[in-house]
C-alpha cells in the first residue's frame, strides 16, 4: 500500500467527496453540523495513523488499536467515506486478516473489522473488489484442521470457526471469475462417497463457492458443478451426513440466480426429499426413522430454497407446495405433538417471511449492480394468492397450538401482508367467535395475538381489503371484557390488543368530516359515522 499512499489515492478530499453509506439518523441529532467536521478529522487520523502502523510492521499496539477506532466509526458515523477509501480499507484488512501466524485474538479483531466493511454488498460491485480466496482457504485450513492444537501448542478461541465462516461468506462475493476453476480443481478429487474426506469437500464447496456474479459469467460459475452436484444428490438415498451441505449449497444458488438455473426436472423430486427430511410419523405403527438416519436439513435453507423455486411460467414449485402442506397440515392440529413439532413450526413461520422478502426484492428494493429477477420469473398476484391458500389451513390449525400461537402469529403476520383479503376473513370470525365464548379463553388469547400481527394489514387504505377498517371498533369493544383481574395473561394480551390498534387509528371523532368534505367514499363516511362510538369506548376502557 506504500504505492496507494504515494499516488494520494488514501487521502481524504472533502470537495466532490461521496460517502458510501451515511446514518441517516445522524442528520437529527442537536449538535449535527459539528458532526461533518468531527467525522472528518477523525477518518483522516484513522488512515494517517493505520497507515503508519503498517509501515512501520507495528501489529500490537499500533496497527489493533487503530482498526478498533475504525470499527467504532463505522458505528458513529457509518461508512461515511469515499469508494476509493472503502476498497482500500477492505484490501488492507484482508491483507492483515490472511498474515501467517497472526495471533488469534488479533485475527479475530481484523475479521470482525472487515466483516462490518463488507456488510452492505450492494455499495461495492465485483468491478471494484476483487479478493484472492486462496489465503482465505489456507487460514481456514490452518484454523480448523490445526496439526498442533490439540497438543496444546496453540489454543483458537471457541468463537473462531464461526467468526472464520461468516468472514468466507462475506468476502466470496468478490472471488475472481477463475476461483470456481480453481476451488472444484482443488476439492473435486475428494468426492468420493466410500470415504469420510468428503464431508469435507462439500463443506468447503458450501462455504467458499461463489454464486452471486453477473449472467455472462455465469458459464465460468455454477454451470461448471452444477450438473454434476445434482446427480450426486439425487442418487444418494440414505441421508449422509454431507448432504445438508449440499441443500444449503443449492439454497443459496437458487436463491441468488432466480430465472437463471432450471429446477424443472428435479421440483418433484427435491420437495420428496423436503417431506422425508421433517421426519413425520407413519401409519398406524406410528413409525418413526432413528435418530442416526435422520440427517434433517436446516429449515432456513429449505426455506430460501422453497421461496427461490416458486414463479415462473406454468409455477410448478406453487403445486408440489400445495401437495406438500396437504400432506402435513393435519400434522399441526393442536391435538398432534411429538418432537417434529418445532421443525413444522419453523417452516410455517418461515415461509412467508421469505416470500415477503423475495416481493420487496422484485418490487421495492433499490437498483443495484446485483442482477434483477428476470420479469417472467417474477411472482404476480395470482402467484402471491396460490401461496397463502396452501399455507392459510396449517396456519389457522397451528393458531391453537400447545407450543403457543406466536409462530402462527408471525405466519398469519405476513401472508396478510401478501394478500390481505384471503387471509383476514377467516381469523376475524375466529376472533368474534372467541371473543363471545366464555369457557375457551386460551382461544381468545391466541386468536388476540394473531389479530394484533394482522393490525396494519387490516387498518391500511389497501385496495385489497378495504372493508377491513370498519372492524376495528366491533373488535375494540369486544375486547373489553378481556381486560379481568383474575386472568393474567388474557389482560395482558388485551392491553397489547387495544395499545396496537390505538397507535395505528388516532382515537378522533371525524362523524362531521361528510359533512364538509364532498369527495369521500361510502365505507371512508361509514368509518367518519363510525368514529362516533371512540368516546363511549375510551369511557368504558376507564371504567374498566
Amino acid at each position: 500500500y506504500h504505492s496507494a499512499d504515494r499516488k494520494g489515492r488514501f487521502s481524504f478530499s472533502p470537495s466532490g467527496f461521496i460517502p458510501q453509506k451515511e446514518i441517516v439518523y445522524n442528520g437529527l441529532l442537536p449538535y449535527a453540523d459539528r458532526l461533518d467536521k468531527e467525522a472528518t478529522e477523525l477518518l483522516a487520523e484513522i488512515k494517517a495513523n493505520l497507515c503508519r502502523a503498517v509501515l512501520v510492521r507495528e501489529l500490537w499496539p499500533g496497527v489493533s488499536f487503530w482498526s478498533r477506532k475504525l470499527f467504532s466509526f463505522l458505528k458513529l458515523y457509518g461508512r461515511r467515506f469515499s469508494k476509493e477509501d472503502h476498497v482500500l480499507f477492505i484490501k488492507l484488512l484482508y491483507e492483515l486478516v490472511t498474515l501467517p501466524n497472526l495471533e488469534p485474538h488479533m485475527m479475530q479483531g481484523y475479521a470482525r473489522l472487515l466483516i462490518q466493511l463488507l456488510k452492505k454488498k450492494e455499495l461495492l460491485s465485483r468491478d471494484d473488489l476483487q479478493l484472492p480466496w486462496r489465503p482465505l482457504y489456507e487460514l481456514y485450513e490452518r484454523v480448523l484442521y490445526s496439526k498442533t492444537e490439540h497438543l496444546g501448542l496453540i489454543w483458537f478461541p471457541n468463537s473462531v470457526d464461526n467468526i472464520l465462516k461468516a468472514l468466507i461468506k462475506s468476502c466470496r462475493l468478490y472471488f475472481p471469475v477463475s476461483s470456481t476453476q480453481e476451488m472444484l480443481d482443488e476439492w473435486r478429487p475428494l468426492l468420493c462417497v466410500f470415504d469420510v474426506v468428503m464431508q469435507k469437500a462439500v463443506s468447503n464447496m458450501e462455504l467458499f463457492l461463489p454464486t452471486i456474479m453477473p449472467p455472462e459469467e455465469h458459464s465460468q460459475g455454477f454451470q461448471l458443478w452444477f450438473d454434476e452436484l445434482m446427480n450426486l444428490w439425487m442418487s444418494v438415498q440414505n441421508q449422509p451426513s454431507w448432504e445438508g451441505h449440499l441443500v444449503n449449497l443449492f439454497a443459496r444458488l437458487a436463491n441468488d440466480n432466480i430465472g437463471y438455473v432450471d429446477w424443472t426436472p428435479y421440483i418433484p423430486t427435491i420437495f420428496t426429499r423436503i417431506l422425508r427430511s421433517l421426519n413425520l410419523p407413519v401409519g398406524v405403527s406410528q413409525m418413526v426413522a432413528p435418530r442416526y438416519l435422520t440427517n434433517s436439513y436446516d429449515i432456513g435453507h429449505l426455506v430460501l430454497l422453497i421461496t427461490a423455486l416458486l414463479g415462473g411460467p406454468g409455477n410448478p414449485a406453487q403445486k408440489e407446495l400445495t401437495c406438500l402442506f396437504n400432506s402435513i397440515a393435519s400434522f399441526y392440529h393442536p391435538s398432534n405433538h411429538g418432537r417434529w413439532q418445532s421443525r413444522l413450526m419453523r417452516l410455517l413461520q418461515r415461509l412467508p417471511a421469505s416470500v415477503v422478502r423475495r416481493v420487496h426484492r422484485e418490487r421495492h428494493a433499490a437498483p443495484s449492480w446485483i442482477p434483477p429477477v428476470p420479469e417472467q420469473q417474477r411472482l404476480t398476484d395470482a402467484d402471491l394468492q396460490e401461496f397463502s391458500s396452501s399455507l392459510i389451513g396449517a396456519a389457522l390449525l397451528a393458531m391453537f397450538s400447545k407450543t403457543g400461537s406466536m409462530d402462527a402469529a408471525y405466519a398469519l403476520q405476513n401472508l396478510a401482508l401478501l394478500t390481505p383479503e384471503l387471509i383476514i376473513p377467516p381469523v376475524l370470525e375466529k376472533t368474534y367467535a372467541a371473543m363471545e365464548t366464555l369457557t375457551e379463553p386460551h382461544t381468545l388469547t391466541a386468536t388476540l395475538s394473531c389479530m394484533i400481527g394482522m393490525a396494519r394489514s387490516l387498518v391500511s387504505a389497501s385496495n385489497h381489503y378495504p372493508e377491513g377498517r370498519t372492524h376495528v371498533l366491533p373488535l375494540l369493544m369486544g375486547s373489553l371484557p378481556g381486560v379481568d383481574p383474575n386472568d393474567f395473561s388474557k389482560c395482558m394480551i388485551t392491553f397489547q390488543f387495544i395499545a396496537t390498534f390505538t397507535a395505528l387509528v388516532p382515537l378522533v371523532d371525524c362523524s362531521s368530516a361528510p359533512s364538509q368534505q364532498g369527495d369521500l367514499t361510502e365505507i371512508e363516511k361509514d368509518l367518519c359515522f363510525a368514529s362516533a362510538e371512540f368516546e363511549d369506548f375510551v369511557l368504558q376502557f376507564l371504567d374498566r
